[in-house]
């Protein structure tokens, strides 16, 4: 019980001190309720006029006989409240105008200036007229015979401020200021002193831009999906196209054109200045919502995520979409490198918005636009050549743009554009095909040499093979062997069984064995079949006696023709599998 009677006594004074502090003055008698009833302004640091009002000359009800203009306003800030009256809003450095500052020089004067920031023409030496912790009046009384008097109300009764001008300004605008690092809090329109109708915001008169743009917004309902709109004509101008064969990945660069009808957004240009077309940043009218299917990377999603719209009198509407960049997957599954000739498509659809019914606008080609010509430049930037190009449906019979898993498929209404694209051949003719031909004509020519030119050709011949397949691994895909990698293969091969016989040939001429050769050997050295295949002469009675005696020197003979033979054969066989 002592308790509850405790928080009663606790809540009452909380209240009554509540009510005391609403009721309180301030050191000019104005409280901070009453400040409830204005309209607030706050100026950021730094000197500069950025917003003006409007005065109103009519409906001020404070003007008394004899004046043109009465004022009021209320300011927090710690020093330098700067007030601007002036003709227009639109203001030069040196226009005659009337800036008013309280508290300058660190709250130690204030001063009237015909200038913004010059020509002082009255100045009073009071201190601490403004605070940052409670509101200073300001009020501002200009005559018909030009007298500017400021004064303080609850300070003293006498001007703070008078200024006599022989040529008085009639005043339309005000603008309120700060300087330096100081903010201030400006109150205005205040209803509890009877100043509730002094100035209003600037508010110029809409322009026919302004007043058609308000209208279209208006007419295209937060943006909503034309009725009746079954499909959308586009065209394209490529102009660049880069493909990337060990990604699987073709990126592309192109100009985009869109067209379509909503009849909502029409308008009569006789209305509006004679205007048939407008574009405008602010437009909020209904826009396709278009995935590249087959996207990769940033490509996933919208694609269209900048462009330009233009509403034409008629409801069409164009957009245009400048270098679009887009980037799909296009798997390369032949294997013949370096011959490939690859066709790879941008996949495009619209996608359906929640509440809308999007799924159902189809995309067009526009046949007036015909696809880009074979010869027509577009940027290759990579090891490939533009062939051609053509758009394609590639819709199906499904009517649901997700799958049950949640993948995103085609639908009826879906384009892809196709682009087909062929390897620099000539390129790979002259770095990898060039030197696979010299390193077989080494070699066969290596047959008919002895010694060290021979050996000399033939380690040529393992260089040359050794540094092509080291090279070609950064130009050919990783996926698989292509043929002319195995042509490069089969010669290193040929060139190191070269030079092994090229190794046997001297042992048998120069060191041979001191055994007796089989009789079967014999038989086949002094065969005439065999030794006119491998173009050796016939043997007579002299040869024949000699091969009896020295048989390991004509079998040297017989090992290096038959061996040319070979790898002339094999070397055909692997120049056509390759494409040589």
């Amino acid at each position: 019980m002592n308790n509850l009677i405790k928080w009663c006594c606790f809540l009452c004074l909380a209240l009554i001190h509540r009510a005391e502090s609403a009721g309180s003055q301030t050191r000019f008698n104005v409280s901070f309720s009453q400040l409830e009833s204005c309209e607030t302004y706050m100026v950021p640091i730094g000197y500069g006029y950025r917003n003006f009002f409007m005065v109103h000359t009519l409906s001020n009800n404070n003007i008394k006989a004899g004046q043109r203009l009465h004022l009021k306003f209320y300011v927090m800030t710690s020093m330098d409240a700067h007030i601007l009256l002036s003709v227009t809003n639109r203001l030069r450095p040196n226009d005659r105008v009337y800036e008013i500052v309280i508290g300058a020089g660190g709250n130690t004067f204030s001063a009237i200036r015909t200038a913004m920031g010059l020509r002082r023409v009255a100045t009073n030496h009071d201190r601490n007229l403004v605070s940052l912790y409670e509101p200073t009046p300001i009020e501002i009384v200009q005559t018909q015979n030009g007298e500017l008097f400021v004064y303080i109300p609850g300070f003293k009764e006498e001007p703070l401020l008078q200024f006599i001008d022989e040529s008085p300004l009639t005043i339309n605008y005000i603008s309120f200021s700060s300087f330096g690092t100081n903010t201030a809090r400006w109150f205005y329109d205040c209803d509890f002193d009877g100043y509730g109708k002094e100035i209003d915001p600037d508010k110029p008169k809409p322009t026919v831009a302004q007043k058609l743009l308000n209208q279209i917004n208006f007419q295209a309902e937060n943006a909503s999906l034309p009725a009746n709109l079954s499909s959308i004509l586009f065209h394209f101008q490529m102009k660049s196209i880069a493909y990337e064969q060990t990604n699987s990945l073709l990126r592309t660069r192109m100009h985009m054109m869109m067209h379509w009808q909503d009849t909502r957004l029409s308008w009569k240009p006789a209305e509006f200045d004679n205007l048939k077309s407008f574009e405008h940043p602010d437009l909020r009218i209904w826009t396709p919502t278009m995935n590249a299917l087959n996207g990769a990377l940033d490509s996933m999603g919208q694609v269209l995520r900048s462009f330009e719209l233009r509403v034409y009198a008629n409801g069409n509407i164009t957009l245009y979409a400048h270098d679009l960049q887009l980037t799909s997957w296009c798997v390369d599954s032949a294997r013949n490198w370096p011959n490939e000739r690859v066709t790879c498509d941008i996949e495009l659809g619209l996608i359906s918005q929640q509440g809308q019914g999007q799924g159902n606008v189809a995309l067009i080609y526009d046949q007036q636009q015909q696809p880009i010509a074979p010869n027509e430049h577009v940027n290759t930037p990579s090891g490939w050549t533009f062939k051609e190009m053509s758009v394609v449906p590639v819709g199906n019979d499904s009517a649901r743009r997700y799958t049950p898993k949640g993948m995103l498929q085609t639908v009826a209404g879906d384009v892809a554009i196709e682009a087909t694209l062929q390897r620099n051949r000539s390129f790979y003719m002259t770095v990898f095909y060039l030197p696979l031909i010299a390193c077989q004509m080494f070699l066969i020519m290596s047959f008919v040499l002895r010694s060290t030119r021979r050996s000399a050709l033939i380690l040529i011949t393992l260089l040359i093979t050794a540094w092509g397949l080291m090279y070609m691994t950064r130009h050919a895909s990783p996926h698989y062997v292509p043929p002319l990698m195995t042509a490069y293969k089969i010669v290193m091969m040929a060139s190191s069984y070269c030079y092994i016989l090229h190794i046997c040939i001297i042992w048998l001429e120069l060191y041979p064995p001191r055994t007796k050769a089989p009789d079967c050997l014999v038989a086949v050295l002094n065969s005439n079949i065999l030794r006119c295949v491998l173009g050796l002469r016939f043997t007579d009675s002299s040869d024949y006696c000699e091969i009896q005696e020295k048989p390991w020197p004509q079998l040297a003979k017989i090992l290096n023709n038959l061996s040319s033979i070979a790898v002339i054969v094999t070397f055909g066989i692997i120049n056509i599998t390759s494409g040589i």
